[in-house]
C-alpha cells in the first residue's frame, strides 16, 4: 500500500529546479512540461528508484505479517513475534549494505518471518524465528542444502547476508 501511494506521488511531483528559461506563456508551459517529463523518466528509471521500490515493497510484505494470526496456514504454526519483527528489519538494514533484494518475505512455519531470495536455480533464505534465532540456508536445483550460521551478532548477519549475494550471483 505504501508503495502504490510512493510511486503515484513520484509521478505528480513537481520538479521545483528545472533550467531556467525566459520563456512565457504557452512556450515557457511547454518548455517546462517537456524538461519535468525528461527529468521524472529520468528518476523513474534509474537503478536508485528501482531499488527504492523493492526495499519499499519488502517493508511493506513485512509489516502485512503483523496481521497474522496464530494457526495462520492451518497446521498450528504461530504468527511472528515482535523479536522476529525486530530482526528480520535488522537484516533489511544489512541487505540495503549488502545489495540484496528479497525476492519474497513469507511468515515461517516455525514461528518466524523468512526473507527468500532466488536466481534461475539458485535459491537461499534467512529466518528470524520468534524464539530469536536466525538461520539461513543455501542451495542449486537439488542438491543438499547448505546451512548458513548466523549467531545474530550484526557481523554474523552482515557475512550470512554476504554468503547469500555470493551464493545467488555465483
Amino acid at each position: 500500500m505504501a508503495l502504490v501511494a510512493s510511486t503515484e506521488m513520484q509521478r505528480n511531483y513537481k520538479f521545483t529546479y528545472l533550467p531556467e528559461s525566459n520563456a512565457v506563456g504557452r512556450a515557457g508551459r511547454s518548455l517546462r512540461s517537456s524538461s519535468e517529463g525528461e527529468l521524472n523518466d529520468f528518476v523513474m528509471s534509474s537503478v536508485f528508484w528501482h531499488r527504492t521500490c523493492l526495499f519499499q515493497r519488502t517493508y511493506s510484505k513485512l509489516y502485512d505479517l503483523a496481521t497474522l494470526k496464530s494457526n495462520w496456514d492451518s497446521y498450528g504454526a504461530p504468527s511472528p513475534n515482535q523479536i522476529a519483527f525486530d530482526n528480520a528489519l535488522r537484516i533489511l538494514k544489512f541487505m540495503k549494505a549488502s545489495d540484496l533484494e528479497a525476492m519474497n518475505v513469507v511468515p515461517s512455519a516455525e514461528g518466524g518471518i523468512g526473507l527468500c531470495f532466488k536466481r534461475t536455480d539458485r535459491y537461499a533464505d534467512i529466518e528470524a524465528l520468534n524464539d530469536g534465532t536466525i538461520l539461513g540456508v543455501r542451495y542449486v536445483g537439488m542438491e543438499t542444502p547448505v546451512l548458513i550460521t548466523v549467531d545474530g551478532s550484526d557481523d554474523s548477519i552482515r557475512a550470512g547476508l554476504d554468503q547469500i549475494r555470493n551464493h545467488i550471483s555465483a
